[in-house]
């Protein structure tokens, strides 16, 4: 068994055993303290209860271990948010608020693969307000919430009519798309923000 089949079914398990309060309780964890993927966890709630619900619950999930990972971070500090990191996930939130500043936490949320958790502790050490920062996690998550919920509906349902096979194609096209779409967003980002700053 591969870790991520291994992780799913544990989550199925959290979730079968308590339902949607299972999925909300998952995805405040895994935002402050589990090392599961957030992407997981929201397919995971999309094959389960379907894309709308997934998404709603998502989103408030998510925003509620944002806002936990700042106040933790804000509140304790630099050595506090060394250890629960480590300082390569330390030195990469750092790095990352110096190349995009206040653009910083949306494009964490918006983009995949980018340890959203070490961006929401980093934003605690900033001088960014929290109005700031919970707005950017607000608006930029909602793609995310969205596709992913949106996945997990998509491959339970082909998992159950088509075959895995199936689904998995489906699921590789889907991704494929939204890396075109999210690398054309921060394209079309960077040259805008170039012709901002001459």
């Amino acid at each position: 068994m591969s870790f991520i089949e291994g992780l799913m079914q544990f989550l199925n398990s959290i979730i079968g055993s308590y339902g949607i309060l299972g999925f909300f309780i998952s995805m405040i964890l895994q935002a402050v303290v589990a090392p599961i993927p957030g992407e997981v966890v929201m397919m995971a709630g999309g094959a389960m209860f379907g894309f709308l619900v997934a998404s709603i619950v998502g989103e408030i999930a998510g925003c509620i271990g944002a806002t936990l990972c700042f106040f933790i971070s804000r509140k304790g500090g630099r050595s506090l948010v060394m250890r629960i990191l480590s300082k390569k996930g330390l030195d990469f939130a750092d790095n990352w608020f110096k190349k995009y500043g206040l653009w910083a936490v949306f494009f964490a949320r918006l983009i995949p693969l980018i340890p959203v958790d070490a961006v929401s502790y980093g934003a605690g050490l900033t001088a960014m307000s929290f109005k700031s920062f919970i707005i950017a996690t607000l608006v930029g998550m909602l793609p995310r919430v969205f596709f992913y919920s949106y996945l997990g509906e998509l491959g339970a349902k082909h998992v159950e009519t088509m075959g895995i096979e199936k689904a998995y194609l489906d699921a590789l096209l889907i991704l494929i798309l939204a890396a075109i779409v999210i690398l054309a967003c921060i394209y079309l980002f960077k040259k805008t923000h170039v012709k901002l700053k001459e």
